[in-house]
């Protein structure tokens, strides 16, 4: 049999998004990238459905769905919004195993576990037992981002090593070293060190000739909408307190955002603001920005870094900073240190704190620092790599 003929390696990706949506648009850009690099991909989805949600595989296995009952994730429930039972998870658990049973991966992909995901740390670690259990087993490596959620709990990191060293062949982190390192966030990272691969940060595709006829000099996202609801109302009132009132603005409220919170911002909105449910191709419209004021999350925040150096958008950055979450202000404060953002963190935002924070943004110094945003491309050419090493494709 030819190179050409021999049958293509099997990744299959175990996906469980909890909160957010930006670990699963993530997942379908590395998705992407996998199958651009002749890998079959199928899916295993552990959170609700999302609408036209979309991967490039072969199938998509659906399971049981969990979300988290609570933006500290305190808890978590069950699709009819019940906390989690004992026979829930174990329904799932036993679905999982089902799914897994008419599969045979080359290797096997986990978003965030397990640095994350620990919820499903029983069904994960099953499935890896009985993985183990056959002639050939499969590869395993995770798929992380450049922030970790940091532990307060002793041994929660012993236990993460651990179960790497046990389980894990390889950790894709999806960063740039040279901007925001794993050991950061996650001090034991130096234990891994030879199971870990920066591929560089993972981006939308950039369409920047999309839009050119609509332009805004300052732009206001709040991802969904669902905990941006303090930001754009202060960023409506900072308008007419900061050097950009003049400026033409856009706020973005997302799909989430309440009701009449939609409402007090139309009735309130003066001439020059915008105001949307959201904003297609957001990384073409910032491309032509000014200046961007949004929350730090992975995938908002990878498309205002390459705004930036590809048009010189301003970042501002207003982290949430409460209920116990580390990550966007960590984000937002290493950004900052290397001059390419402001940092506004949401427990000290108000109208004028946010109109000074944009005058210090728009003050900020052009420069760029060659930031790698070739996390689809890398992470592909890896998986390809260890599995061609493995047995020629």
């Amino acid at each position: 049999m030819s190179n050409s003929q021999k049958p293509a390696k099997k990744v299959l990706f175990y996906v469980q998004h909890l909160l957010g949506v930006g670990h699963v648009f993530r997942a379908r850009r590395l998705c992407e990238g996998f199958a651009a690099a002749g890998l079959d991909i199928e899916i295993i989805f552990g959170g609700e459905p999302l609408p036209d949600m979309t991967f490039a595989a072969d199938a998509v296995h659906l399971l049981p769905p969990i979300r988290a009952g609570a933006i500290d994730y305190s808890f978590n429930v069950d699709v009819d919004g019940n906390r989690l039972s004992r026979e829930y998870m174990a329904r799932r658990q036993e679905k999982l195993l089902e799914i897994f049973a008419g599969l045979s991966p080359d290797l096997i992909l986990f978003e965030a576990w397990p640095f994350g995901r620990r919820v499903v740390r029983h069904e994960i670690l099953t499935m890896l037992n009985a993985a183990q259990s056959r002639t050939r087993p499969p590869l395993v490596y995770s798929s992380v981002r450049d922030i970790l959620q940091e532990s307060r709990k002793p041994g929660r990191s012993e236990e993460v090593i651990g179960v790497i060293d046990k389980y894990v062949d390889g950790v894709l982190v999806h960063s740039d070293p040279k901007i925001i390192r794993l050991d950061e966030t996650f001090p034991l990272a130096n234990k891994i060190a030879d199971k870990l691969h920066y591929t560089g940060f993972v981006r939308a595709e950039q369409k920047t000739e999309a839009h050119a006829s609509e332009k805004f000099d300052v732009i206001v996202t709040i991802g969904g909408g669902a905990f941006g609801e303090g930001l754009i109302k202060a960023a409506l009132a900072a308008r007419a307190l900061s050097s950009m009132k003049s400026a033409q603005w856009c706020l973005a409220t997302g799909p989430n955002l309440p009701a009449d919170s939609v409402a007090f911002l139309q009735n309130n909105c003066p001439d020059g603001v915008t105001i949307t449910p959201f904003l297609p191709d957001l990384a073409s419209h910032l491309v032509r920005a000014g200046l961007s004021i949004s929350q730090v999350g992975y995938n908002t925040t990878m498309d205002v870094l390459s705004a930036g150096e590809n048009g010189g958008c301003k970042a501002l950055f207003v982290p949430s900073d409460i209920a116990g979450q580390t990550e966007q202000l960590r984000r937002a404060q290493l950004l900052e240190g290397k001059g390419l953002a402001i940092c506004l963190p949401e427990s000290r935002l108000t109208a004028q704190s946010l109109a000074d924070a944009i005058d210090r943004a728009m003050a900020l110094p052009s420069r760029s620092v060659n930031i790698d945003f070739s996390g689809v491309e890398t992470s592909a050419g890896i998986i390809r790599k260890v599995l061609d090493e493995r047995g020629a494709i």
